[in-house]
C-alpha cells in the first residue's frame, strides 16, 4: 500500500490528512501546508480504493515539469516530524473501510505521535450563529496524550456535538479507525459552501497551525501562501462585457 523513496522512522511524527469533502477545502489546506514549508515528496500510495488519476506537478519545488500528481502522495518535513498525506480522489465506496483500517494500522504500527484529519461540512448545516465556522472532535487519546490537547481550548474553534459531518467523507470513519487503534486523533473541520474554496483552504490551514501550537509556519513567515498549480482552479475572471 505505501512506497516510499527512502525509509524514515516515525516515531513521534505527526500526520495530517485531508478527507475529500465539502469544496476539497482540506485539500486546498494541505497543498497550502506542502506549498509553504516546502515538503519533500517521500512517497505514494496504492490502493483499490483509490480512483487513479495523473496530471500536471501540482508543486514547482517537487521536481520541475517532469514531475506528476497521482491520486495519493506523502510528503514529509522531517525537522518538523511531519507527515502530509494528499488525497485526490474520494474513495470507492465498498472498498472504503479496508482502505481506512489499513490506514489506521500504519499509523499505529509506525508509532505517530497523533494524527490530524482535516475535513469541512456544509455550512446550511450550522445552526449556532454565536460561534465561528471551526469544529473539531477529538477522541480520548488525543485529549489525554497530545500535547497539543491544550490548544483545543481557544474561542476559533468549538467541540462539535452534532454528530454527523455532513459532506465530511471518511472523517468520522477514520477517527474511529484510529480510535480503535488507540491513536490520538482530532477531526478539524470548517462548515463551508462549494464555489471558490482558495480563501477557506488558507483559512483552515491558518487554523491547523493554531492547533498545532504554531510549530508549522517558521518565524519568518507570517503567512501560508498557495502553489502556481490553483492558478488554473477556477479559469480566468468573468469577462467585464458581460454586464
Amino acid at each position: 500500500m505505501f512506497s516510499f523513496k527512502r525509509e524514515i522512522v516515525f516515531t513521534g511524527y505527526s500526520f495530517i490528512v485531508p478527507s475529500v469533502s465539502v469544496g476539497n477545502v482540506p485539500q486546498l489546506a494541505a497543498d497550502a501546508v506542502i506549498e509553504t514549508l516546502q515538503l519533500e515528496p517521500i512517497g505514494l500510495l496504492w490502493s483499490p480504493a483509490l480512483v487513479p488519476i495523473v496530471g500536471a506537478p501540482a508543486f514547482e519545488h517537487t521536481g520541475g515539469s517532469e514531475a506528476i500528481t497521482t491520486t495519493a502522495e506523502l510528503y514529509v518535513s522531517q525537522e518538523k516530524k511531519l507527515l502530509v498525506l494528499q488525497l485526490r480522489a474520494p474513495l470507492v465506496g465498498p472498498l472504503r473501510q479496508t482502505f481506512l483500517d489499513e490506514l489506521g494500522d500504519f499509523v499505529r504500527d509506525r508509532k505517530f505521535s497523533h494524527a490530524i484529519v482535516l475535513s469541512s461540512c456544509f455550512s446550511h448545516e450550522k445552526f449556532d450563529i454565536r460561534t465561528g465556522p471551526f469544529r473539531y472532535v477529538a477522541n480520548e487519546q488525543y485529549e489525554a496524550q497530545s500535547p497539543d490537547a491544550a490548544h483545543l481550548k481557544d474561542d476559533r474553534w468549538t467541540k462539535h456535538s452534532g454528530g454527523v459531518i455532513h459532506g465530511g467523507g471518511f472523517a468520522s470513519k477514520l477517527l474511529d479507525a484510529l480510535t480503535a487503534r488507540q491513536v490520538p486523533a482530532v477531526v478539524f473541520f470548517m462548515y463551508v459552501s462549494e464555489g471558490d474554496n482558495t480563501a477557506e483552504g488558507l483559512m483552515l490551514a491558518r487554523m491547523l497551525n493554531a492547533i498545532s501550537g504554531e510549530r508549522l509556519l517558521a518565524s519568518e513567515r507570517t503567512d501560508f501562501r498557495w502553489p502556481s498549480s490553483w492558478k488554473h482552479l477556477f479559469g480566468t475572471a468573468h469577462p467585464r462585457t458581460l454586464y
